[in-house]
């Protein structure tokens, strides 16, 4: 009984911050997106949903319309800049104001920084940096019409320490938190909040997306068991982010190992360092 309050207390709370918003989510498509999305739709929130993949988007917008909110789904690029203006007016079409802003959007290469080629890390930051970006710098005039606008960037645990064979994610990652503390502090006289997340390990499809690209086959398949044995569901991840979002707060780690790494860097770099040195050799 209990329990159930207390479930129903936590909805009632996202209901009334989330209900008659709307709301962009990028990535939408993926497992966090997906479950970012109907965690919305179930408070009440409008969504414009953007992702790369048309045929996925009309399947998600397919099982929201058990909701009575309004759902757009919209193609693009994202680390286009072009593709990401016109995404803009597309969106002001269906929505006359951005309340949240959600960059999920996001993929990982797991591969040495040596035999990272340049269209390796264009790939990767084209989605995890440039996307941020775009989506910040386009949609500030959609999140200035709100009086309450958020933006919500998707960071990692991988920002705050560079993990072996995900050089260009730690880096785009970390990239992201950099960029979300300056303009926290450059948007707050606006009223808009910016709140940064880093999760440890999810359980989505974003590791085996990448994983026949590896160039250590065998790490990458220990890398992906120790993953699904860390990590955090979609919708568990979803809803801290939303509860986050509805407190308005800075930065949110999600999952033990994202506080583990944390703390970890934070007090013993140097042994931190050695230690991933040491089982990166090993994987060698």
């Amino acid at each position: 009984m209990v329990l159930n309050y207390e479930r129903s207390f936590k909805i009632a709370t996202l209901q009334s911050h989330f209900n008659g918003k709307s709301a962009l989510i990028t990535g939408a498509c993926g497992g966090l997106g997906s479950a970012l999305a109907k965690g919305l739709a179930s408070v009440g929130c409008h969504l414009a949903l953007v992702d790369i993949n048309e045929e996925k988007l009309k399947a998600i917008a397919l099982e929201l319309q058990p909701y009575p909110v309004e759902v757009s789904t919209h193609t693009c690029n994202i680390g286009d800049i072009a593709a990401v203006k016109a995404l803009e007016g597309e969106v002001s079409v269906k929505h006359a104001k951005l309340d949240l802003l959600i960059n999920n959007a996001g993929i990982t290469l797991q591969r040495s920084a040596a035999n990272h080629s340049e269209a390796d890390w264009q790939r990767v930051f084209n989605v995890n940096w440039w996307g941020t970006v775009n989506c910040c710098s386009v949609f500030l005039p959609l999140l200035r019409n709100s009086t309450s606008g958020q933006i919500i960037n998707l960071s990692s645990m991988a920002a705050y320490y560079g993990l072996p064979s995900q050089a260009s994610y730690s880096s785009s990652k970390a990239a992201v938190l950099a960029y979300s503390e300056a303009i926290r502090a450059e948007l707050a006289p606006d009223g808009i909040s910016v709140t940064t997340i880093h999760p440890g390990a999810i359980n989505t499809d974003m590791m085996t997306a990448t994983l026949q690209e590896s160039d250590n086959m065998e790490q990458a398949q220990k890398n992906y068991a120790l993953a699904k044995r860390w990590g955090v569901e979609a919708d568990v991840v979803a809803n801290k982010i939303l509860h986050a979002a509805r407190k308005k707060r800075n930065q949110l780690r999600i999952g033990i190992d994202a506080h583990i790494l944390y703390y970890t860097a934070l007090v013993m770099p140097n042994l931190l360092g050695s230690l991933l040195a040491k089982f990166f050799e090993k994987s060698k």
